[in-house]
């Protein structure tokens, strides 16, 4: 495991300050993973991967299992 992080994405002075809200939650995508969708957002899915990984999968560029 890395020893450092070197971005961390925390939206809560955004929601505190702007009184922003978030449309893509952790818990939409886990839904939308649900009902078998897309987990990306519109924006997600155009923008693509930009290779920012060195592998790619068969799968996406997640290699993720079915619970």
């Amino acid at each position: 495991m890395s020893q450092t992080i070197d971005r961390v994405y925390d939206n809560t002075r955004a929601r505190q300050v702007l009184g922003w809200e978030p449309r893509y939650t952790f818990a939409a995508a886990i839904e939308r993973l649900r009902q078998d969708q897309d987990h990306r957002s519109d924006l997600a899915r155009q923008v693509g991967t930009k290779h920012y990984h060195a592998e790619r999968f068969a799968q996406g560029p997640y290699p993720l299992g079915r619970f």
